[in-house]
């Protein structure tokens, strides 16, 4: 447990005091649980805002996901942004992969614009279609019970970026995550869990089994999708792009569970 606490620590903003020194190795593999916690506070929420009008449910809803973790991952999607905008018609990247340097001669110096603390016109357009996106699905979505695992399936899909692709940076910020996190062994435990809480909502039958399928298999390819674009385009990952593929496949699941959840 106490790597899970270390996890909630440094993946949200949720006051949980002080417990102790923790170890944040590995913290990675607990990130689909992170996002059930943040999914149930947000399910909560929304129900209990019902009675405010559907847009503005969905404003309350969004401004306390952004307070749950702090706004982390949306700085990740405004730098990702401004780092993809330099040179953007140059062919994404293909091949093995190799360092970003040698990978993209516009590597070194789209990862110097993403660490620059300045956001770009590019990040400021991506953080306003991100935000966007994800109100105008949480207006049309009723919040239960599909938001219980929207915020766990994009932790995944950054779980799956940290486990898959190399890592582009030397020295960062998010460097220890990829040196903790190995396949299987940090994978299936969380893709287990958001399996088991699938199959709990079926089997209760809050959601009908077609639907609640069709979801769960939309919300899973989109969130490996991002992360799949990024190391296209890059070749790797980096904490900036961890933090996007976290926005990014949110912003999918509740677009597709406005097609076919309830509404």
């Amino acid at each position: 447990m106490r790597r899970f606490w270390a996890a909630l620590t440094f993946y949200t903003a949720l006051p949980l005091g002080w417990v102790g020194e923790l170890s944040f190795e590995g913290i990675a593999a607990w990130l689909p649980g992170v996002g059930v916690l943040l999914g149930g506070i947000l399910s909560l929420a929304g129900i209990l805002l019902q009675v405010f009008p559907n847009p503005v449910r969905a404003a309350l809803l969004l401004a306390l996901w952004v307070l749950l973790t702090g706004g982390l991952h949306l700085d990740g999607v405004a730098d990702t942004a401004d780092g993809l905008a330099i040179n953007v018609h140059k062919p994404p990247h293909t091949g093995d992969p190799q360092p970003a340097a040698q990978a993209d001669p516009e590597g070194s110096r789209r990862l110097q614009v993403m660490s620059d603390s300045h956001t770009g016109a590019y990040g400021v357009l991506a953080l306003v279609l991100v935000l966007l996106l994800k109100f105008a699905a949480l207006s049309s979505l009723q919040p239960w019970p599909l938001l219980l695992l929207v915020p766990a399936w994009g932790r995944w899909g950054q779980l799956l970026a940290i486990a898959l692709y190399p890592y582009l940076r030397e020295q960062g910020s998010a460097r220890f995550l990829k040196d903790s996190t190995s396949l299987p062994g940090s994978l299936w435990p969380g893709t287990l869990l958001l399996l088991a809480i699938t199959g709990g909502l079926g089997w209760v039958g809050l959601l009908a089994w077609p639907p609640l399928l069709l979801w769960t298999l939309g919300s899973a390819l989109g969130a490996w999708a991002v992360g799949y674009w990024i190391y296209r385009q890059l070749g790797g990952h980096t904490g900036d792009t961890y933090g996007a593929t976290v926005e990014w496949s949110e912003a999918i699941a509740l677009l597709w569970g406005s097609l076919i959840g309830p509404s």
